[in-house]
């Protein structure tokens, strides 16, 4: 390998990136879309289930997501107007609202969850279980590599 070839890696490893992000959110929001969903909704739809017993605030879901505040509004908004999500006073902190699932939105994270389970084996399709464990170690390092360089999370901020 050349030296230029091995300084090269270093930047394709961002547009990587950026291109496996911009189709992953693509393929979900086509995978979503007769459901008149995003990606991004149906993601978080999956959350609100997995988490049903324990409902998140908004900012749960902006540390989850790695969204800011006005962010998560309008998302969550949207989703409320289309009887998806309702919101619940927190009896521990009356400043808080927990985010809750209405029947529809129970619904609805069971279906994009059936789709979103099927775009990722495909997109894991001939990779051994090692190197899924592999590549998710290695991912997570990327992360905390563009965290400590500004892309810090919400939670990192302290927010």
């Amino acid at each position: 390998m050349k030296s230029t070839d091995n300084d090269d890696y270093r930047y394709r490893l961002g547009q990587k990136v950026r291109r496996i992000s911009n189709s992953f959110r693509r393929i979900a929001d086509e995978s979503t879309h007769e459901l008149g969903l995003t990606g991004m909704q149906s993601f978080l739809l999956g959350y609100l289930d997995m988490n049903s017993a324990q409902p998140p605030c908004q900012h749960d879901i902006e540390v989850r997501f790695n969204i800011k505040h006005p962010t998560a509004t309008g998302i969550l908004e949207r989703m409320a107007e289309r009887g998806l999500v309702t919101f619940e006073q927190d009896g521990a902190d009356r400043r808080r609202k927990r985010i809750l699932l209405t029947d529809a939105g129970l619904d609805a994270a069971r279906h994009t969850k059936e789709r979103l389970d099927d775009l990722e084996a495909r997109l894991s399709q001939g990779f051994t279980p090692e190197e899924l464990v592999t590549l998710n170690a290695l991912l997570d390092r990327v992360v905390e590599n563009a965290n400590a360089v500004g892309g810090r999370s919400r939670r990192e901020e302290g927010e």
